[in-house]
């Protein structure tokens, strides 16, 4: 991007000039985060004409210095934000790296939201396939930026005092159905004419030792990856449940957490072992004119395993057994990344199946789909390291090429479309009728007519031989010119 473009884009405040904006979170079990205030805040500012021109958008969030972080380390970091598209990595060599976003500390959940998530709800209601997800080493926030607070306080779509109120600790996920639904009931309310009618289907899995184990039924387990030209990649009986309000996706949502998979590791105390993919298919119907419309979009909402090392996880047994298959399926996800990025548009084969969720999301990475990665980064110096590798995947995804289209059908009714034709048919006939008694009459000698804009020159062949219906010797009987003209036009394109 141009530099002019990125600071028109966006900008910095000055936070004694501005109103108090909450941190990464006033509480975060996971990584212990205490609220801290730098002498320079990075506001994030909506940009909706983003996503006409990008089909991937590549964030960066920064969460805060945990209490144990900061009491051994003290406030240092390794890295250093220089704006609201650019960041410092500080060690040596000191690397500097530029994103769409880079979302400090003092980013909160909604402001987040508003840039990256509300931007994808208006993707899927026009018809792209979308998805966003998260990634970077275990404690770094990945969680707390996807799900949130779901279950503590008051839930999304709760009532108090006559108004929509939820925890602000609450992440994308729930927010993003939140906002989906209002918009649903806002286009069927203002296009009530037209019949618009939605259906959203809703699925949940996690892929834990490369298995895909279905969240919202544990007994379907080991289910396997299909590719049909129908339906796509798709997992055979992943169960799928029809919602039709945030407060279903809510339940569904708590209810698919107390079946994932979570481990105490030294750098996390409730350590994701698996990686989760929410998954959302929206359709839309109506009529307009007597042309049926069926419009859809898949929506994919991946809250990805963290990478780690055993060294500093401290994984044994299970757990670093467990801890293998996630490092080596993120890897694969890195090697299809580099692929994409180095094919420069060429065709080539992009090894999607080497890992389950690399198959999985195939479409959402060089397919057919708006994508958004969230990149979660530490600031501590003891993860230094991991989090120059997550500063590399990120500037390598940056890269992305993805080929985004509506996904829209349009059909006419079929009664409406016989009697078209039966028109059409009685048009041909009473022309034909007319050439024919012209030409019986008279012989008629056409020369050949050039059309404006074409390779050369058209000519009419039959009956009688070439002639052209548009120019005739004025000494000769002409035939009527008119329903030669709309015989011209029929629904049938010239090929040269």
């Amino acid at each position: 991007m141009a530099a002019t473009y990125l600071k028109s884009r966006f900008g910095c405040y000055d936070p004694s000039s501005s109103s108090s904006v909450s941190n990464f979170g006033e509480r975060d079990d996971h990584v212990g985060v205490i609220r801290r205030s730098s002498s320079l805040n990075f506001e994030l500012q909506e940009d909706p004409s983003f996503w006409k021109d990008h089909n991937v958008q590549v964030v960066i969030r920064i969460r805060p210095l945990s209490n144990l972080e900061i009491s051994t380390q003290g406030l240092n970091k390794c890295v250093r934000q220089e704006s609201t598209q650019d960041i410092t990595w500080t060690g040596h060599p000191e690397s500097r790296y530029t994103f769409d976003l880079v979302a400090d500390e003092n980013v909160t959940q909604e402001n987040l939201f508003n840039v990256a998530g509300l931007p994808m709800v208006e993707n899927c209601m026009g018809g792209y396939n979308s998805c966003m997800f998260a990634y970077g080493q275990t404690g770094s926030g990945k969680t707390h930026t996807m799900m949130g607070d779901i279950d503590g306080g008051t839930l999304m779509g709760d009532i108090v005092g006559g108004t929509r109120r939820h925890s602000v600790n609450c992440g994308m996920i729930p927010r993003v159905f939140e906002h989906l639904f209002t918009r649903i009931q806002k286009d069927k309310e203002a296009r009530r004419d037209e019949k618009l009618r939605f259906t959203c289907k809703f699925s949940y899995l996690q892929i834990y030792n490369e298995q895909i184990l279905d969240l919202l039924d544990p007994s379907l387990a080991n289910l396997q990856i299909r590719e049909s030209p129908k339906k796509g990649v798709y997992v055979e009986n992943l169960k799928e449940m029809e919602v039709t309000c945030a407060r279903d996706v809510i339940q569904l949502l708590i209810q698919g957490k107390t079946n994932r998979r979570v481990a105490a590791t030294n750098m996390n105390e409730a350590s994701s072992r698996s990686h989760n993919v929410f998954t959302c298919i929206i359709e839309s119907k109506w009529e307009v004119q007597g042309v049926a419309h069926h419009r859809f979009a898949r929506l994919n909402l991946v809250d990805l395993d963290g990478t780690e090392r055993q060294g500093s996880s401290g994984a044994e047994g299970k757990r670093l057994n467990e801890a293998t298959n996630i490092n080596k399926s993120l890897s694969a996800l890195g090697n299809v990344i580099m692929k994409l990025v180095s094919s420069n548009g060429k065709l080539v084969h992009v090894p999607y199946r080497d890992s389950k969720i690399t198959f999985l999301l195939q479409d959402s990475l060089g397919g057919n789909s708006k994508t958004s990665i969230i990149a979660n980064i530490s600031p501590a110096n003891c993860n230094s390291m991991e989090t120059l590798g997550t500063l590399k995947f990120a500037q390598r995804a940056n890269f992305i090429k993805n080929n985004a289209s509506v996904n829209e059908v349009a059909s006419r009714d079929v009664h409406t479309m016989r009697i078209q034709i039966q028109q059409l048919e009685k048009e041909v006939n009473q022309m034909g009728g007319l050439v024919k008694g012209g030409i019986e009459n008279q012989e008629v000698d056409f020369p050949s007519v050039s059309f404006p804009g074409s390779p050369g020159s058209f000519k009419w062949e039959g009956l009688e031989g070439s002639f052209s219906p548009l120019a005739c010797d004025r000494k000769k009987p002409r035939v009527p010119v008119q329903p030669l003209l709309n015989l011209l036009v029929l629904p049938c394109p010239l090929k040269y």
